[in-house]
């Protein structure tokens, strides 16, 4: 399987929390470009869309939202308004999507529209989730670090791509975790959420007594290939020395993506060792 982990090189979006936190797209000696970050998913209130501006280097991690655009989704037929909700958050509260739908997100914003397409794949259910020790690795008191395993039955009919977001406490985890079924089409996965705690933040941790929650995402091709391309974007591609841009499926000139998705959940209290 073809794991991705990429931590602090950027603020990605808290889609799902109360707290909304932006990817923060840094492009040296350029103007500024919009970033657009949007999803549509199976369950009411998915639809959310986070508008901001790219910055160089130099500029600091302050984010502001982008105000004053018309935002829209179209699917099955009929457009859902997306209300402003201030910061550059704009978002839908009822809307669902279906499971094999196409959905288009357009944004309009100073004279000028952009637009995606995402399809929205079948769900594939997280089975179980469960926590090992890690062996090689410590926390900043000495104790074993541990980690999450998320197991599930890959479907061999189709190609699948997905996305696992690890709360501790309800405290979003910042490595970003993708994968693919390559090497485990149609097999039975179970697969390590790697991550290195670089800050010694203890809540950070999976210890003993702590809930442990699991997104898992179920994306498709063109929006895994922006994370993909976001890894080599942000630390350089081994043969340039610069960040480069991830490959966005947004049209208009915009950065960032546009993810039609399911999702399902699973919850533990982490046990002892």
């Amino acid at each position: 399987m073809n794991t991705i982990r990429f931590f602090a090189f950027l603020l990605l979006l808290g889609l799902f929390c109360s707290c909304e936190k932006a990817i923060d797209l840094k492009l040296e000696d350029s103007a500024p470009k919009y970033v657009i970050e949007g999803t549509v998913s199976n369950e009411a209130g998915g639809a959310k869309v986070l508008i901001s501006q790219s910055k160089k280097f130099t500029d600091d991690n302050t984010f502001t939202g982008v105000s004053g655009a018309q935002v829209s989704i179209e699917g099955d037929g009929a457009v859902y308004a997306l209300d402003a909700a201030g910061n550059g958050v704009y978002q839908n509260n009822t809307f669902a999507g279906i499971p094999g739908h196409t959905y288009h997100l357009t944004v309009k914003l100073n004279d000028k529209t952009f637009t995606s397409l995402s399809t929205m794949p079948q769900p594939v259910s997280l089975d179980s989730i469960y926590v090992i020790t890690d062996e090689f690795n410590t926390n900043k008191d000495g104790s074993k670090q541990r980690l999450a395993i998320v197991k599930y039955n890959d479907p061999a009919a189709v190609k699948n791509y997905y996305r696992f977001i690890q709360y501790i406490d309800n405290k979003k985890e910042k490595t970003l975790f993708v994968s693919e079924d390559e090497f485990t089409n149609g097999q039975t996965v179970n697969s390590r959420l790697n991550y290195n705690n670089d800050n010694d933040d203890p809540a950070r941790e999976i210890r003993t007594g702590k809930q442990l929650l699991i997104e898992m995402q179920c994306i498709d091709a063109a929006v895994y290939k922006y994370f993909f391309s976001l890894t080599a974007g942000a630390l350089g591609d081994g043969n340039n020395a610069a960040p480069s841009n991830p490959m966005s499926n947004i049209s208009g000139d915009a950065l960032g993506y546009f993810s039609a998705y399911t999702i399902t959940r699973k919850t533990i209290t982490v046990p002892a060792n």
